[in-house]
């Protein structure tokens, strides 16, 4: 894996990408409770990515689960960033249920630390440069080394962890645009992260971002990913709860979703 200086050369991704403008759809899209979700599979975000990579404008691609979306309709500035992005990928059993229940769509779940894994590896293939903000300095240098050894094609431009305070975003901003990647990955928790990106986006020079919440501590090792058999019984949320006691009061937010749903479905067969 090389590791280039923050201003770097060869191929990257250029001052000349634009900040977005109203987003193209690539991708059939539907709404969960007023918030937009595109009927998507994996191997087509892989597929058209390194299209948006090639693109003047900035492409961010936002996962949503139910407990974004609740927090979403009562927080304007994430449901801003969600419906400003290219693309809405559904990272939940929750929302391919309610995608079901709402539309008769069938639409398989899609992790948000797998989609970055995929990403990586794309990146890997493509040779492109790639920066990383989030997480703590340690979960950082853990995925470097992971990268340097699973992936050694993949050039970083930079990383930074996610632990700066408010007054130094500017700066941080200005390196990710300075360092020209193709991709940047912000692990950085809703709503933080998103404001992150709204910032680089309107600078300009970073044609693909994904925010993956705490997906670098999963990458990383640092967190274990569920088994692939509750994976397979849809308990993801049951097995973070066991393991993460923490996230408990957040899970509040799971039944209230569910109830939404089931009452926008009802309300429409009346």
């Amino acid at each position: 894996m090389a590791v280039a200086a923050a201003h770097g050369t060869g191929g990257g991704a250029g001052a000349e990408i634009a900040a977005p403008g109203p987003p193209a759809r690539r991708f059939p899209r539907a709404e969960v409770l007023g918030l937009p979700v595109d009927l998507v599979r994996r191997e087509e975000i892989l597929a058209a990515a390194p299209a948006m990579a090639r693109e003047g404008r900035c492409h961010h691609l936002v996962a949503l689960n139910p407990i974004k979306v609740m927090r979403a309709l009562r927080e304007p500035e994430l449901r801003a960033a969600i419906e400003e992005a290219s693309v809405v990928y559904p990272d939940g059993v929750g929302i391919t249920w309610a995608l079901r229940k709402l539309h008769g769509a069938r639409v398989p779940v899609l992790p948000g630390c797998e989609l970055m894994d995929e990403l990586l590896k794309l990146a890997g293939r493509e040779r492109w440069r790639v920066f990383l903000v989030g997480a703590r300095p340690e979960i950082l240098a853990a995925v470097e080394e992971r990268l340097a050894r699973e992936n050694p094609r993949l050039e970083v431009a930079g990383a930074m962890h996610g632990y700066f305070p408010d007054a130094e975003r500017a700066a941080v901003v200005a390196r990710v645009v300075a360092a020209r990647p193709h991709l940047l990955i912000v692990a950085m928790g809703a709503h933080r992260q998103e404001a992150f990106v709204r910032e680089v986006a309107a600078a300009g020079g970073v044609p693909l971002v994904l925010t993956v919440g705490g997906s670098l501590d999963a990458y990383s090792g640092a967190v274990p990913r569920p088994p692939r058999w509750v994976l397979g019984l849809r308990m993801e949320w049951l097995y973070r709860l066991l393991r993460q006691p923490f996230r408990a009061p957040r899970m509040v937010a799971l039944p209230r979703f569910a109830c939404r749903v089931l009452k926008l479905r009802c309300a429409r067969r009346a």
